[in-house]
């Protein structure tokens, strides 16, 4: 195998930008000249503690993420980036499928490992080494990071990712957006996720950018970062931009450049809010952990309200029935993916690896369609589909008419075990401060916008809603508490 391209773009960025700061995170500012040192020493560390070819990493969001990951990758190895929030009997599991024989951590995580008997060394990251005398090393495997999918349609898979994949996707995104040295990128996303770790981290330490690392979103702390290091670039959650457009600090945000929502569905009312509030759009985008992860995004200038934006450069998009046709403009099917960002595959797992890439093609289990222009809009996915009465629903449609009513702030829908009908549509609702909803005006008001078979027969109210590990709304949780 080749030497790290990755590192051979993170030192061309340093020695392009030698004093430009590179990663700020709370207290802590260091240059690229510095990270680069440090990222030599975390290299030759990791060389000597560790000689086969796999190191785990289980690591906050915080500034030693950005040197252990570059360290690990200039030592030749592959890294499975392990999720922090996993409880400590699936994070021994995670470990030893991917054959670490040990994990690198921060001392806060070290307790949920010495638990399970995990054997784990706390990343010292303020040791420096001359670049020059710490050779960059091959690495034996063609996988260079694994990642692992949410777990939302049972265990967790292990993806392998190639530094081609995620190159290829860096590329991408530069390409669509024109991302350059000159920006400032938040990382509000956990960075052991995809998202976090190949756009908010990896993107912008290849072309010179300044990376701001936020260790615990906090929205008016993170407001106050837009404003002090005036960003000009950050991917969050819906519920995020949600969060940041109720925080009444008043801030200057005209640094503002490129906002991205992924991870589930903008509400219309959360675009509408973060505009009004802060005068930038919300460019909504599209990926999974499978194709590195971006697959179609908006950008400002272009931005069409309720799609996922346009496919990446360099990435096929197709729609696709179940015959795997390929569908025209309009046509709802499986949104499909080809090209170099699709994964090397699930580590160890053949038969799902087949399931899901089919001659060459990744099948992404999310329903959508192009519109004429080209553009890609998402109707939900293909296991979110539900039958009430015989009747095929998606639970996004019946969401986004219910967040359009005057004292729904956010609402999730649902089929639940019914026993006259099987199955009936029940809808949790987050009200608005003040607002009083009940169920007959609600169901009204939906049989004006839907079809009958669509309208929620039940609703339950919460104060807010249940949040998985990367801010999506945990269905999960709500399901176990509907009556």
């Amino acid at each position: 195998m080749n030497s790290s391209v990755i590192i051979e773009r993170f030192r061309n960025a340093a020695g392009t930008f030698p004093e430009r700061i590179a990663v700020v995170s709370g207290e802590t500012e260091i240059s690229y000249r510095d990270l680069e040192r440090r990222a030599a020493a975390c290299a030759e560390t990791i060389g000597q503690k560790i000689k086969g070819p796999v190191v785990a990493l289980l690591l906050p969001n915080s500034y030693g993420f950005a040197p252990l990951v570059l360290g690990a990758l200039w030592a030749g190895k592959t890294i499975a980036v392990l999720p922090t929030l996993a409880p400590p009997p699936l994070l021994k599991l995670m470990a030893a499928e991917a054959g670490a024989e040990l994990v690198i951590t921060s001392e806060e995580l070290v307790p949920c490992l010495v638990e399970v008997g995990i054997p784990c060394w706390i990343g010292d990251v303020s040791a420096e080494r001359d670049p020059a005398t710490v050779p960059v090393q091959k690495s034996s495997r063609e996988a260079a990071i694994m990642l692992y999918t949410s777990g939302t349609t049972g265990r967790p898979k292990t993806v392998e990712l190639t530094e081609a994949n995620i190159l290829a996707n860096i590329d991408g995104c530069v390409a669509a957006t024109g991302f350059s040295e000159k920006e400032a990128m938040l990382a509000v996303l956990p960075l052991f996720h995809a998202y976090g770790l190949t756009v908010t981290l990896l993107l912008p330490l290849t072309v010179g950018a300044r990376l701001i690392v936020v260790e615990r979103f906090v929205p008016r702390a993170v407001l106050q970062m837009i404003e002090h290091y005036r960003i000009t670039c950050f991917i969050a959650v819906p519920s995020q931009f949600r969060l940041l457009s109720k925080e009444p600090a008043e801030i200057d945000a005209s640094s503002l450049w490129l906002c991205i929502a992924g991870g589930e569905r903008l509400p219309e009312v959360v675009a509408a809010e973060f505009e009004a509030r802060f005068h930038h759009p919300i460019a909504q985008g599209y990926g999974t952990t499978e194709a590195s992860p971006v697959i179609s995004l908006n950008i400002p200038e272009t931005n069409h309200h309720g799609s996922v934006g346009k496919p990446l450069p360099g990435t096929t998009v197709t729609i696709r029935d179940e015959q795997d046709t390929v569908l025209k403009a309009h046509e709802i099917g499986e949104v499909c993916v080809a090209g170099p960002t699709v994964m090397l595959g699930y580590y160890r797992d053949a038969e799902n690896t087949g399931k899901k890439i089919r001659d060459g093609v990744l099948h992404t289990g999310d329903k959508g369609y192009f519109d004429q222009d080209g553009y890609l809009f998402l109707v939900g996915r293909a296991d979110d589909l539900v039958k009430v009465s015989g009747e095929k629903i998606y639970p996004s449609e019946v969401e986004r008419v219910l967040e359009s009513f005057d004292g729904v702030d956010e609402a999730a829908v649902l089929a639940v075990p019914d026993e006259k009908h099987g199955a009936r549509l029940h809808a949790f609702l987050s009200p608005e401060p003040g607002a009083k909803l009940n169920d007959a005006a609600l169901r009204a008001a939906c049989r004006e916008r839907l079809e009958p078979f669509k309208v929620p027969r039940s609703f339950s109210f919460v104060d807010q809603m249940p949040r998985t590990a990367t801010g999506k709304t945990d269905k999960r949780a709500l399901a176990a508490t509907a009556v």
